[in-house]
């Protein structure tokens, strides 16, 4: 048993490390403002990290574009494949410290009309603790991530917004009705806490979708934004992570569009002590009795 608990011990040190897989440690006192993108250019910011491309993972986009296919958006399409699990996707990313308040306004819908073809198409907010590990030294059941998309889940042309958690690679969803267009997304972190909103109206309120409660040992987070989709030509088979990160089917059929207008940072307007201990005994917004509207007050238009 002690090399098993000598491994997992460093593994957790490994995926911890502010230098777990960066270049640039992530300032812990940046407002992070400087990491928003309004995507009025003509190329993606170099500010952004692919996911595929810093750890090893092949490219599963079929198309990534700024302004060209969408007019001052960034453009995404991909391959076959999803965040669920052990199973990974395009994920576009920037390396935040602390808590955060992230918002995009995005649009997912096929090239035809206003929603995506087939089934599990969706894009949207991610963040995912880094686990330290590439495609060389990859291992199953260490993903840990949260997130709030919009797209099509379980029945095609029915639009939805899923908000789903993954714990050491379980993953927990639920689907929600949304009008199709755009819409804008919101995840704000403050300690153990996650909370997932949405709203349609621009100048309406927010709803909150989801709210998630977990002791997170790592201060770091991979924060920003995901799109997937599933080809109706795709045979079904028992489910392999390993085999299928590796892969690209880029000869099945897809239909799904993700266009994002903007993506902005911030700091949250709530601001809790971070000691573990006040965490779980005095964590304002842990309280599962919190109503909506306080959750909303708290957190700020």
């Amino acid at each position: 048993m002690k090399p098993v608990m000598l491994l997992s011990f460093t593994a957790f040190l490994v995926a911890n490390s502010p230098a777990s897989g960066q270049s640039t440690p992530p300032d812990p006192n940046s407002m992070l403002t400087e990491l928003s993108d309004e995507f009025d250019g003509s190329t993606l910011n170099s500010k952004w990290i692919r996911f595929d491309k810093e750890f090893g993972w092949p490219d599963k986009l079929k198309a990534i574009d700024v302004g060209q296919t969408t007019a001052g958006a960034l453009n995404l399409q991909p391959f076959d494949s999803a965040w669920v699990r052990d199973v990974q996707a395009p994920f576009l990313f920037q390396r935040i410290h602390g808590d955060f308040d992230v918002r995009a306004r995005v649009r997912v819908r096929s090239s035809k009309g206003p929603i995506a073809a087939g089934t599990w198409s969706l894009g949207g907010l991610m963040a995912r603790v880094p686990n330290g590990l590439s495609a060389k030294d990859w291992e199953p059941r260490r993903e840990n991530w949260h997130f709030i998309t919009t797209g099509v889940g379980l029945e095609p042309g029915e639009q939805r917004i899923e908000t789903k958690g993954t714990y050491n690679s379980y993953s927990s969803l639920k689907l929600r009705p949304v009008e199709p267009g755009w819409v804008e997304l919101r995840l704000v972190r403050v300690g153990m806490t996650l909370f997932a909103l949405a709203r349609t109206n621009p100048n309406g309120p927010w709803e909150v979708r989801d709210r998630f409660y977990r002791m997170e040992p790592s201060p770091y987070m991979q924060v920003g934004l995901i799109a997937y989709t599933t080809s109706p030509d795709a045979k079904p088979a028992p489910e392999n992570a390993a085999l299928s990160n590796r892969s690209v089917e880029r000869s099945l059929p897809v239909d799904m569009v993700m266009d994002v207008d903007w993506i902005r940072f911030s700091r949250p307007a709530p601001k809790i002590e971070k000691d573990w201990q006040v965490q779980v005994q005095a964590h304002p917004l842990a309280d599962p009795n919190l109503t909506e509207s306080k959750v909303l007050e708290a957190l700020g238009a």
